[in-house]
């Protein structure tokens, strides 16, 4: 999938998309309606500025985080008050090197980023010893949104990314683990760091 090299920011703290996830958004802000009303009739795609937690309340372009995904828009219900739900799938992780201000909303100028694997045979071990680390400590904190069991749902993730950024989006909270998450190159070291912060060692 193509990203295009600017896409809208919908700016909120404490909010990180990872490839693959899936998020609920309730649509309310005027400028965010205006910014869907763009975002259906062009490429469908938009993605979530994480608001520093330093000062959430502010939306400066200096005080949105730089890693991101590109989402892409899935579902989308229009509310008769104006209002929407919709659910935005990651696709792509992004940095966003610089953010315009000439809409009501906020759009970034953004650059792809690319992973990379050093040693497949430590990506399969680190994806083994993930999914175990998941399956002993974190099976009661699965979302509850999610109608199938975790060692289900582990089962049906066809690579090591995918496991990588199922954990992402559903275990990590902190905002720092997220973004070095996001902007890791190298796949092994992405392993490294939330089996560290997973396991607890």
């Amino acid at each position: 999938m193509i990203i295009p090299e600017k896409l809208p920011i919908m700016a909120l703290p404490g909010t990180c998309l990872f490839p693959g996830g899936k998020m609920p958004l309730y649509i309310f802000e005027s400028k965010y309606r205006d910014m869907l009303n763009d975002v259906i009739s062009g490429n469908r795609m938009f993605c979530i500025g994480t608001l520093s937690q330093s000062d959430a309340s502010f939306e400066g372009g200096s005080e949105i985080l730089p890693y991101s995904t590109a989402g892409l828009l899935r579902a989308c219900v229009m509310n008769n008050d104006g209002t929407a739900n919709l659910i935005l799938e990651g696709v792509k992780k992004i940095k966003i090197i610089n953010i315009e201000n000439n809409k009501p909303y906020k759009v970034g100028e953004v650059q792809t980023l690319e992973t990379t694997i050093n040693d497949f045979e430590k990506i399969q071990s680190s994806t083994d010893q993930l999914k175990a680390i998941l399956i002993a400590n974190y099976s009661d904190r699965i979302d509850p949104n999610i109608e199938m069991q975790l060692n289900q749902i582990l089962k049906n993730l066809e690579s090591p990314e995918d496991t990588l950024y199922f954990a992402a989006q559903h275990f990590i909270s902190h905002q720092e683990i997220s973004q070095k998450l996001l902007s890791l190159e190298s796949l092994d070291e992405q392993f490294d760091l939330i089996i560290k912060m997973l396991d607890g060692k």
